[in-house]
């Protein structure tokens, strides 16, 4: 029996990713995926580093005069050799003794410290503020310029405004238990009569006890506001008191790139609607995941190979006793 070539059929080409094995298959997956999360969330990884390193370093790239100083500077003053806190301690050990004259004597038991690394310092001179800080443990710090922050001008009382003390500070904040001397406007349901009927079921749907209310602070509603051919920023509060300021007299503040910079490292938390910030929010929770992605994956990655398992190993246990060891100091730095 002739066969033609027609009457042939090949069979199935394996083709290299079916041959594959499962788990290489999946630390493929992880390997491109660990690379494809970094390169998406490269420009928020570079901002996390600049912007944690503008915290940790306040002179650098600063919005106002800075310079640093050290001991040199200090030379001569009373803050030259300074006496460590334990040898002040000791020094008021000794004068309490004195003075009370106690059949045991007073003794200093351990180590003392201050309650804080830095003294701090406002200066007012030749139009400008100036912020002296010192490390009253090493003897160095930072001073720090801005200028003198103009007088405000006194702003005009709005003509619809309500309530005494609206009318005493028209553009000040007034609290909701605050109360006033004359009238008031009130709404029949003010968000602080709502806020505090819904509490109880508020507490009844979530598993705790309910009881009595001791304190509620609910925000204040703000609304522009034409006047006599003016347009004004209105405040009311659920006190009913009513003020307002002429829009144009809202004081923004003056911008700074550094500012700006870490404003963006703080930013965190959704808010009410879909918007920037909301959106801020989710790349926020995104690296939250892609750190953690990344660790772990690279754990995984280093493990598959094998030429570095024993040197890797001795890293991951000195990583482990050094993040203990500081996290326990900071702990107790932090806490006391």
């Amino acid at each position: 029996m002739i066969v033609s070539e027609s009457n042939v059929t090949d069979p199935p080409i394996a083709t290299k990713s079916s041959r594959r094995p499962l788990h290489k298959r999946i630390i493929q997956v992880l390997r491109r995926s660990h690379l494809y999360f970094g390169l998406f969330l490269f420009p928020w990884a570079i901002l996390y580093g600049v912007t944690g390193f503008l915290f940790n370093h306040p002179t650098v790239f600063s919005d106002q005069p800075t310079k640093s100083f050290g001991r040199d500077a200090l030379v001569g003053t009373p803050l030259d050799g300074l006496p460590t806190a334990t040898e002040q301690a000791a020094q008021v050990v000794a004068l309490l003794n004195e003075k009370k004259q106690p059949t045991t004597p007073f003794r200093l038991v351990g180590e003392a410290k201050y309650s804080r690394e830095f003294a701090f310092a406002t200066v007012k001179a030749e139009g400008q503020t100036v912020s002296v800080l010192v490390d009253v443990k090493n003897g160095q710090g930072t001073v720090r310029s801005a200028p003198l922050e103009a007088p405000k001008p006194e702003l005009p009382a709005a003509p619809f405004a309500i309530g005494q003390a609206a009318k005493e500070n028209p553009g000040g904040r007034i609290r909701d238990n605050e109360p006033s001397n004359t009238e008031t406007l009130k709404l029949d349901f003010p968000l602080l009569n709502r806020v505090k009927v819904a509490i109880p079921s508020i507490l009844i749907a979530t598993g705790f006890p309910s009881g009595d209310i001791t304190a509620i602070s609910v925000p204040d509603l703000t609304f522009p506001l034409e006047a006599d051919g003016q347009i004004w920023t209105a405040t009311y509060t659920s006190a009913g008191i009513l003020s307002g300021r002429p829009t144009d007299s809202v004081e923004k503040p003056e911008p700074s790139v550094r500012r700006f910079l870490t404003d963006l490292h703080l930013s965190h938390g959704y808010s009410g609607e879909p918007n920037a910030r909301w959106f801020w929010a989710i790349i926020v929770d995104a690296m939250a995941y892609v750190m953690c992605f990344w660790g772990l994956t690279g754990l995984l990655m280093w493990w598959q190979i094998k030429a570095t398992r024993k040197l890797g190993a001795v890293v991951l246990a000195l990583s482990a006793v050094a993040s203990v060891a500081l996290g326990m100091g900071m702990y107790v730095a932090t806490v006391g």
